[in-house]
């Protein structure tokens, strides 16, 4: 973990710059601090490191006496040990201060080394807590410049689930990351410790290689320990208004100012103890932060003994939970939206996702309850679109299809009744077949109804099968004297995207009369087709706005369909890690039901793949958790297992990798799922390009008259020609477009690829194109590339190719005289110059710098 930001600490520390490494309590400033401490020693500097602990604060000089300075007796106090001090660090060589809770030391030792890094200008690393300035200790120096600022914010779902696995040795499923995010609020220590006193307390099992909950919660008196360190500088009124907030869950500004003074709640979120979010009114709810303190709180022992405090607390319930006069006469639906009868809260995404989720079984109950008074159609459909994005419960699905009355049922809602239970019949493992004659006994009993059903069932089939032979046909068959109610085109429409025409996809969403039926699936089918359109910002804007929508809107099919499109979207323009964020605050739902679910799995696969080519640690991937009992080709990106398997598996050399591909592709388009065929190709020709997928992709690309992709193309076929003076030519000429992101890939795996098959001067040339190119056009984020067993070309800093040239005729003895650093700089500089440019020996580094310097 947190190797980015030890990165960035490092960059900055070798230009002379301090740096500042802020977070909350538990977010691995320690750990950040250590590995920074063990990355500069390692190469060779010295460093001075001290800690502040709470309880040696009042202890004058307890810090400063840990570096063990020697002293001669006119050095006496603060002054003297800055004097001892500056002269050490105005020595020779590369010398940095390193204080972990700069915030917890004592005034004296605070002095000396703001009075000795003054003196010296030599870098200061500090980490602190990130409260406001003004309760900090009073000695610390905020002015310090040049300063850089680090900040460690909350994990991620991806980077949790990270987390689990190096703690637990294997990984978690998808609803225990899920819970645990939630919990933690993503604090790494807590997610550590809930992950370690869960097995201890065997609350997670290891089944089929991954640890899953034996129940619903993973809190044990074990963590109050872990919890009560977050209380550290409260006082008596701060934990009482902690405990009501805990206990009353979320609740509006509104409702809480009877109860906690805002003084109070302003204090908590200073310290990062309250979460604040808006809810779908727009009203402003406040929580108690991270939810794991509402566990706390509600432990048993703590409520029976505060028990004034519980009274209290309980008189706030019952008059918050005191309904309005207004709102006695609304619809469940309504209630359920309004209703903030919530027990836990986090910050960011993870209050979001639990307000989310929380409001979703409300509604989700008072509908149930509404069809177990009468279970008649209208009622039954209200209560089964919940299945179509939330978690499916068998045992009640099962029974509204036994009990709903269809006596005078509307056909609009024994439609969706049906379309249900047909796609429950393919969850359940059954054939397409058994779901269109669910369908067919619908168009029996309504007639006027029959085309919806029958082109559902073409869905189907389209997505669980494959493409039918003429759906053209079949379409303009169905329309005929029929009025378009919107089921018709959101379905045509999603075939379209599946033979990855964007433009009549569009066409055929435009022509229907109204989408009342399919409101939450056609701005997902929509963003499809920008997407395949070519019309990339469109969808990406469209797609987050229909995100957005849907999440106010409590529609977690809409939430998770429209964030699959921006996730597309966001990494084909090369925005890796807000893609990867916005896909963990899906993630942190947990697993959905029915449709949603193939796009939460895509999802998983595509955060997979970026951890796959991102780095070749044997990290435990994301892809992983998606189910393992699909198909290897799905009708979308990511739906099938195939691709993921296909990066996942490690090869002998290229062209093994070439022909899986291709065999890939094939069975995609043979199927007639042809824009995951398209996004198959690019995506593996920019990891590792061949001839054999460019052939592809241009046949591909040619047959379905796309020109969005003629620039990208051009470029991938003089790269596998090896013609690296055609493609500077074609870089020169290069406008930009929608591929920059996958130009700029392409280019590094070039160099990959010639490495691979040893031939080092194409890959240099490569490599140079590559640094031109990125210079000229910079894309935001990291570059991913294909590991497949041998590290990839990575260009050399200019201090490593100082040493490499020096090395064909110097010795490292000698080498560190003439530039002034030491032997295991020197050393260090070589191993990686070694590793990077793929040389045996320092006579062959030197000529392969030497030769990339004549030709540059």
């Amino acid at each position: 973990m947190f190797e980015e930001e030890t990165r960035r600490a490092l960059d900055y520390v070798a230009r002379g710059i301090s740096v500042r490494i802020v977070g909350a309590t538990g977010s691995g400033r320690s750990t950040v601090a250590k590995g920074i401490i063990a990355q500069l020693e390692k190469g060779g500097a010295e460093v001075y490191s001290l800690f502040g602990a709470r309880l040696l604060r009042q202890s004058p000089l307890a810090g400063i006496s840990t570096l063990a300075l020697e002293m001669r007796a006119r050095h006496t106090g603060p002054l003297g040990l800055a004097d001892a001090l500056a002269e050490q660090l105005a020595q020779r060589g590369s010398r940095i201060i390193v204080v972990d809770d700069i915030d917890l030391l004592d005034n004296e030792s605070l002095a000396v080394i703001d009075i000795a890094q003054k003196r010296s200008q030599r870098p200061l690393v500090m980490t602190m807590d990130d409260s406001p300035i003004y309760p900090r200790n009073p000695g610390f120096s905020p002015e310090r410049w040049p300063e850089a600022h680090i900040r460690l914010g909350p994990l991620r779902y991806d980077q949790v689930n990270k987390l689990v696995t190096q703690t637990l040795a294997a990984p978690a499923d998808v609803d225990t990351t899920a819970h645990i995010l939630m919990k933690s609020a993503g604090n790494p220590r807590l997610v550590v410790r809930m992950a370690q006193s869960g097995v201890l307390n065997k609350l997670l099992a290891l089944s089929d290689g991954q640890w899953r909950m034996a129940g619903h919660t993973l809190w044990t008196p074990d963590l109050q320990g872990t919890v009560e360190a977050l209380f550290h500088g409260l006082g008596p009124n701060e934990l009482n208004a902690l405990h009501t907030l805990s206990v009353l869950g979320t609740r509006t500004m509104k409702c809480l100012q009877t109860v906690v003074d805002a003084s109070m709640l302003d204090r908590l979120e200073a310290r990062g103890l309250v979460a604040v979010s808006e809810d779908v009114n727009g009203e402003i709810c406040v929580a108690a932060n991270p939810p794991l303190l509402v566990d706390y709180f509600r432990d048993r022992h703590m409520l029976s003994a505060r028990r004034v405090l519980a009274s209290r607390i309980e008189n706030a319930v019952e008059m918050l939970s005191r309904p309005p006069e207004e709102g006695r006469h609304l619809t469940p639906s309504v209630a359920a939206v309004v209703g903030q009868l919530r027990e836990e809260a986090g910050a960011g995404e993870t209050l979001t996702g639990i307000h989310f989720q929380e409001q979703l079984r409300e509604r989700e109950e008072a509908h149930y309850a509404l069809w177990e008074s009468e279970p008649n159609m209208a009622n039954a459909s209200a209560f089964l679109k919940f299945y179509w994005g939330g978690p499916i419960d068998a045992g009640r699905i099962e029974k509204v299809f036994r009990r709903t009355s269809t006596a005078g049922a509307r056909p609009e809602h024994h439609l969706v009744f049906a379309m249900t239970r047909a796609l429950w019949s393919i969850v359940k493992g059954e054939e397409t077949s058994v779901g269109a004659a669910i369908l067919a006994d619908y168009a029996s009993i309504h007639p006027e109804w029959a085309p919806e059903a029958e082109a559902f069932a073409l869905f189907l089939s389209a997505s669980y099968d494959q493409m039918p032979d003429n759906p053209d046909a079949m379409f303009d068959e169905l329309g005929k004297g029929h009025s378009n109610t919107g089921v018709l085109s959101v379905v045509r429409g999603m075939l379209e995207v599946y033979r990855f025409d964007g433009q009549s996809a569009l066409k055929a969403l435009d022509e229907a009369d109204g989408f009342e039926l399919a409101a939450n699936i056609e701005p997902f089918v929509r963003g499809l087709a920008l997407l395949v359109a070519g019309r990339l910002d469109e969808a990406l804007v469209f797609s987050l706005n229909q995100r957005n929508i849907s999440r106010r809107a409590l529609d977690q099919f809409g939430f998770i369909a429209n964030s699959y499109v921006a996730a597309m979207a966001l990494t084909q323009r090369g925005f890796g890690l807000e893609a990867d964020y916005m896909m963990s605050s899906v993630f942190a739902l947990g697993r959905p039901g029915f449709l949603a679910n193939s796009l939460h799995d895509a999802m998983l696969r595509l955060a997979g793949l970026r951890a796959l080519t991102g780095s070749g640690k044997k990290i435990s991937s994301l892809g992983t958790q998606a189910r393992g009992d699909v198909a290897d080709i799905g009708p979308l990106p990511g739906t099938g297992k195939g691709v993921f398997n296909l990066f996942a598996q490690r090869y002998g050399d290229p062209k093994a990798f070439d022909d899986k591909a291709t065999e890939l592709i094939e069975g995609q388009l043979s199927r007639g799922y042809v824009m995951e065929a398209a996004y198959t190709a690019v995506f593996t020709l920019c990891l590792l390009p061949s001839g054999e997928v460019l052939e592809r992709a241009e046949r591909l690309f040619k047959g379905k008259r796309v020109a969005s992709h003629n620039q990208f193309l051009a470029i991938a076929a003089a790269v596998v020609e090896n013609d690296y003076q055609l493609v500077g030519i074609l870089l020169d000429q290069y406008e930009p477009d929608a591929d920059l992101h996958a130009v700029s890939l392409l280019l590094t795996s070039a160099s990959k690829r010639r490495l691979l098959e040893r031939d080092k001067s194409s890959a240099s040339s490569f490599q140079q194109l590559a640094r031109a190119f990125d210079s000229r056009f910079p894309t935001p984020g990291p570059h991913v590339t294909l590991n497949i067993g041998t590290e990839q070309a990575q260009p050399l800093s200019s201090r490593e190719a100082e040493v490499a040239i020096l090395a064909g005729s110097h010795t490292n003895t000698e080498i560190s005289a003439r530039l002034r650093i030491s032997l295991r700089t020197v050393e260090n500089h070589i191993s990686r110059a070694l590793k990077k440019t793929g040389t045996n020996s320092r006579r062959s580094l030197y000529e392969h710098v030497r030769g990339s310097r004549n030709s540059q």
